[in-house]
């Protein structure tokens, strides 16, 4: 039997269901619920209006869509920053059009932050960045989970890399920024380990790992002795 889960939003009153298709939710449910939506992680019902492009002297994001009320990005009820750019290409993902590097509106962090941290979208159990793939944008991430982290938000970054693939990466931010991620959800989508991948992943492969940070120090650490 394949897993099934039902996340009931406690501030709205939203049900989102997991591991079923909308045919088989409209089934099972059509006496007690609305018309159904496929809704999974990264594929929001509504999005926020996006501002003009806010270039400026400090550090920029290339940015997709920016949205509040999450329950399947990550724990709680979260607002999501969704990138735009990824040159992964995973065969049937289904977010292609966040792929072309050129596409989306380049956001100041500043003008981010402030959408993200917004206080009319309370509740907030913590903030996702996800993509497209984070990565591509190490100074303009890094700058985003600065400011984050000095409001003690709890953050989730989802990447198409490894953990291990990130730690080999050049780029000091890189590292930088995996030191103050609170969960790492890594690894490519791969469709064929897409059904029953279980809560806020997208196939099976993937991982969910808290404080990369400290697995980090770890390995680093080894590399010294």
């Amino acid at each position: 039997m394949r897993e099934q889960t039902w996340i009931v939003d406690p501030a709205t009153g939203d049900l989102v269901a997991e591991g079923l298709t909308a045919e088989e939710v409209s089934a099972l449910a059509d006496d007690l619920l609305p018309t159904g939506h496929d809704l999974n992680c990264a594929r929001p019902l509504v999005s926020l209006p996006l501002p003009d492009s806010t270039p400026s002297s400090g550090p920029i994001l290339r940015v997709a869509r920016l949205y509040h009320s999450s329950v399947v990005d990550g724990p709680g009820r979260r607002s999501v920053c969704q990138v735009q750019g990824c040159t992964l290409g995973c065969p049937q993902c289904g977010l292609s059009s966040t792929h072309p590097t050129d596409g989306g509106v380049l956001l100041s962090v500043e003008t981010v932050a402030g959408l993200l941290l917004d206080p009319a979208s309370q509740p907030r159990d913590g903030i996702t960045i996800t993509g497209g793939e984070p990565t591509l944008q190490p100074n303009g991430l890094l700058a985003l989970l600065q400011r984050l982290k000095a409001h003690g938000v709890h953050i989730v970054v989802y990447s198409g890399y490894t953990l291990e693939a990130l730690a080999q990466r050049p780029e000091p931010e890189i590292h930088a920024c995996l030191r103050l991620i609170d969960l790492l959800i890594d690894g490519p989508f791969v469709a064929r380990l897409a059904d029953d991948a279980g809560e806020w992943r997208g196939s099976r492969n993937q991982r969910v790992i808290p404080k990369p940070g400290e697995w980090l120090e770890q390995a680093e650490a080894v590399e010294i002795d």
